[in-house]
This record gives C-alpha cells, sequence and structure tokens, in this order.
C-alpha cells in the first residue's frame, strides 16, 4: 500500500477547516438545507419561532460543524412535545387568555399537552 505524504500543509488545512474551502462550503450548504426544511415545517402562530431559526458555522480541534436551532426557551418543548401538566401564575393571582375569540380567567390550567413537531431532527435527511 502506498504512503502518502502531505507536502502543502497549508493548502490541507485550507481545504479541510476554512469556511470558505471546499468542506466548509459543502457543510454550510447542508446546513442551509436543514435549516430551510425546519423554517418550512415549524409550526407558526405568531412567526417568532420560525424567525429565531438560525444556523451557525464553527471549528475546532475536531474540525468543522454546523448547529442548527434557536435560542427561544420553547422552541425545545414544541420540537419534543410536552406531557400534560398544570399551569399556575406566576406573579398574579389569576391566568388571563384568550381562546375561541374569548379572554378567560381562571387560577388554574390543566393543560392537555403537546404532540412533537420535530422540525429539527426531521430535517437532517436534507443534510444528505
Amino acid at each position: 500500500m502506498p504512503v502518502i505524504f502531505i507536502e502543502n500543509r497549508a493548502g490541507m488545512e485550507y481545504l479541510l477547516r476554512s469556511p470558505n474551502g471546499p468542506v466548509g462550503k459543502d457543510l454550510r450548504q447542508r446546513g442551509i438545507r436543514v435549516l430551510t426544511g425546519a423554517k418550512a415545517q415549524v409550526g407558526v402562530r405568531t412567526g417568532a419561532l420560525r424567525a429565531s431559526l438560525h444556523m451557525r458555522h464553527f471549528s475546532d480541534t475536531r474540525g468543522q460543524y454546523v448547529r442548527v436551532g434557536s435560542n427561544l426557551n420553547y422552541a425545545r418543548l414544541h420540537h419534543d412535545g410536552s406531557i400534560p401538566h398544570i399551569i399556575k401564575p406566576n406573579r398574579k393571582h389569576t391566568l388571563k387568555f384568550q381562546t375561541k375569540g374569548q379572554i378567560i380567567f381562571a387560577h388554574v390550567v390543566k393543560h392537555p399537552g403537546t404532540k412533537p413537531n420535530r422540525y429539527l431532527t426531521d430535517n437532517l435527511r436534507l443534510a444528505g
């Protein structure tokens, strides 16, 4: 078996570690495909979750990678779903919310839980 010598270390670093090199460009394109699919699949009430989805390109000693996600605190609940739970007011004595066009006041709400919408993991297949 032949032995391969790397004569151009700077060229190899550019190839493998630079965000502008071929590996970085390919990785970025894969991340964009996942992000685009996630934005198309995510539920939209106000549009805040969709708008918060982003992709970041990183490089460390292990190599390059991208992260797709959101910094909103409810993004994971939307993705993974939730079990039935009780909601109690934090600061005030009653909760106020709107349903079917009516404003409702309550001391406690029994939330039925939510089904998961795996808008991130479902779209990993798009990374190819």
